[in-house]
C-alpha cells in the first residue's frame, strides 16, 4: 500500500490566505448592510404600495362601472374606504363598495390591521383641500394630491396626478 505525502508544505490555510477572505466578506458585509432597512421602513414601503394600489383599484372601478368611485381618507381613523357616488360628508356615513378581490368584504383598510403594517400612521391626505378624491367614468381624478404615511422614520408619499390620475410613489424622509 502506497501513502502519499504532501511535499514541503503542512496542511490548512496560510495567514494571507485568511486575510484575503476576511477582506472579501468586510467588502460584501459594507455593501449589504446599507441596503438592508429597518422594520419601519420596510412597513412605510408596503403600506404607500398598498394605498397605491387601492387607488389604481378604484380608479379602474370608476372606468369599468362607468360610475364615479372615490377613496374616501380619515387619519383620524388612520383608515380609507373605496366609495361608489361619494357626495362628500361624514367619513363614518360613507358606504364601501364590496372588495372586489375578497367577497363579502367592504372595501375599508385600516393600514395598522393590516399585516406586517402595525407602526404605519397615515399622517395627511390632502386632495384640493378635501380628504378624499374621486376618478369619474373616464378614469380621471377630481383634483391631484398626496397622501402621507409614516413609520418610524420613514415617510412615504403617495401622489396622484392633476390631470392624469397616475399614481406615484416617493420617499420624502427616512
Amino acid at each position: 500500500m502506497r501513502t502519499v505525502q504532501r511535499l514541503g508544505r503542512p496542511f490548512g490555510f496560510s495567514f494571507v490566505e485568511i486575510l484575503v477572505v476576511i477582506v472579501i466578506l468586510a467588502i460584501v458585509a459594507a455593501v449589504v448592510v446599507p441596503n438592508v432597512g429597518s422594520g419601519a421602513d420596510s412597513q412605510a414601503i408596503s403600506a404607500a404600495r398598498v394605498v397605491k394600489s387601492d387607488l389604481e383599484v378604484a380608479r379602474s372601478l370608476a372606468v369599468a362601472t362607468q360610475q364615479p368611485h372615490s377613496v374616501v381618507f380619515s387619519p383620524d381613523r388612520q383608515s380609507y374606504k373605496v366609495v361608489a357616488n361619494y357626495a362628500g360628508g361624514a367619513y363614518a356615513s360613507a358606504v364601501a363598495v364590496t372588495h372586489p378581490v375578497v367577497a363579502n368584504k367592504p372595501f375599508a383598510v385600516t393600514l395598522v390591521k393590516q399585516n406586517g403594517m402595525s407602526s404605519v400612521t397615515v399622517v395627511s391626505a390632502s386632495f384640493g383641500g378635501l380628504a378624499y378624491v374621486t376618478f369619474n367614468s373616464q378614469g380621471d381624478p377630481s383634483a391631484g394630491g398626496i397622501v402621507t404615511l409614516r413609520a418610524g422614520a420613514t415617510q412615504m408619499q403617495v401622489e396622484v396626478a392633476a390631470l392624469t390620475g397616475t399614481v406615484t410613489v416617493t420617499r420624502t424622509a427616512g
